[in-house]
């Protein structure tokens, strides 16, 4: 015989079990889901449940182990509980079938029946539901079950400890090292992929999206990739007169200019016009741009451009000398060159633009320009492990002195050399092909 009581408060009790499991199964994948960031950022703006969540993100692993373990326990109370409560409600109306049914198959479709019925609320209302919730809303997911689930923690902290250490010693076994919570750091690569995810959603601009990328390429960039070569680098030598120094200045754009000794190759320090200008309104009394230059620093070439960005801080510097392996002048190197490497490149009024598109479609391009700009700008694949510049690829590729007029053809694209400067290539045009060359 049916006890209505005592199956009704079973089924009040169903009900507050499948409650249990909707609320472990949301606590779980919103925990997974959520940025730590995002709550970092609620936290310092005053949300109170928000240090809930950064304590459970914190210890992820014992977060992940009470949501599991409750979700464990939920189950298994329910199928010890509803099954039995649910048949027996429904045997009285199994026993009402017209065809009149005997005790043993009324008692078993009752129990079938109940089978059916408390695993499709449980599917439906304990796991999908809740977790469609947290996925779609994993913040507020979490600010909801995270004071809770500690609680819950607290209650269960020795199965759980006795739990995940039984689950660490298998894991040993399989040689499977435990989780250490550095899954959710991510590496320059995937860091990469997220800026470009957040760009394609508009989230992040595309301006911004470049200058994030730079940063996680400034590291890996070399010295020699961002300097001013010394055949375009300007200098005085040591013995210069000031007043020739003052007028050398007004026909270049520079605020610093190297000072070097006998030859470029001996840069002895720098020149900054501010200390140029003080000494010449204070009268020139015959001296030379050694008594007013500065010393400066000295990088070698194969340098990062973040180890010099660390010197420049350090010294409190905005120009070093770069040297290549002979210990001779490669060129020379500025904070702005840096800046620039992060920012993009800052057009000088002083200065013609690297590349300039004309109106047939060819580019003229000057020949100092990196060959990865290039390729960036063009969508090309233009490589050679030997040289950084356009002009030292179209170099490369011809294997002797260039002449105006020698061309080159590579990746589609038609490179043209336009203007020589002594030996060196100083503009080169860049024609795309179609696919017939044409």
């Amino acid at each position: 015989m049916s006890n209505l009581p005592a199956d009704l408060l079973a089924l009040a009790a169903v009900v507050l079990l499948v409650l249990a499991n909707a609320f472990f199964v949301a606590a779980e994948f919103s925990l997974i889901r959520v940025r730590r960031t995002r709550i970092l950022e609620m936290a310092a703006q005053g949300n109170r449940e928000a240090p809930w969540v950064e304590r459970s993100l914190r210890h992820l692993d014992r977060s992940i182990a009470t949501t599991q373990l409750g979700i464990t326990m939920a189950g298994l109370a329910l199928g010890w509980v509803a099954e039995p409560a649910l048949a027996s409600l429904f045997e009285p109306l199994a026993r009402l079938a017209p065809i009149g049914l005997r005790d043993e198959v009324a008692r078993g479709l009752s129990a079938g029946l109940a089978f059916a019925l408390i695993t499709s609320v449980t599917v439906i209302l304990g796991e999908l539901t809740p977790k469609g919730v947290a996925l779609n809303d994993p913040e507020g997911t979490a600010l909801f079950v995270a004071r809770p689930l500690y609680v819950a923690g607290w209650l269960l902290r020795p199965f759980i400890l006795l739990l995940t250490r039984a689950g660490n010693l298998v894991l040993r076994l399989l040689r499977v090292p435990p989780a250490t919570g550095r899954e959710a750091i991510h590496s320059v690569n995937e860091l990469k992929m997220l800026v470009a995810a957040s760009a394609e959603g508009g989230v992040v601009e595309d301006q911004e999206e470049e200058m994030l990328r730079n940063v996680f390429d400034f590291g890996a960039t070399l010295v020699r990739q961002v300097m001013v070569p010394r055949t375009e680098m300007f200098g005085v030598a040591a013995d210069t007169p000031l007043p020739e120094v003052v007028r050398l200045v007004g026909e270049h754009p520079f605020s610093k200019i190297p000072v070097y000794e006998g030859s470029p190759d001996h840069i002895v320090g720098v020149v900054h016009v501010k200390d140029l200008l003080r000494a010449w309104s204070s009268g020139a009394d015959g001296r030379r741009a050694r008594d007013v230059m500065r010393e400066t620093i000295y990088v070698p070439e194969t340098a990062s451009v973040s180890l010099l960005l660390a010197r420049f801080r350090r010294r409190r510097q905005h120009m070093a000398i770069v040297l290549d392996e002979y210990g001779g002048t490669a060129g020379v190197v500025t904070l702005s060159d840096l800046a620039e490497e992060i920012v993009g490149e800052v057009a000088d009024p002083f200065d013609e633009p690297d590349i300039q598109p004309l109106p047939d479609g060819t580019a003229l391009i000057d020949g100092l320009t990196p060959i990865e700009e290039v390729n960036q700008r063009f969508d090309l694949r233009l490589e050679d492990p030997h040289y950084d510049t356009l002009a030292g690829y179209v170099l490369g590729r011809l294997g002797r002195l260039a002449q105006v007029g020698d061309h080159v053809v590579a990746d589609g694209a038609e490179l043209r050399v336009e203007a020589m400067d002594g030996l060196r290539i100083a503009r080169i045009s860049l024609t795309r092909r179609n696919a017939s060359g044409a």
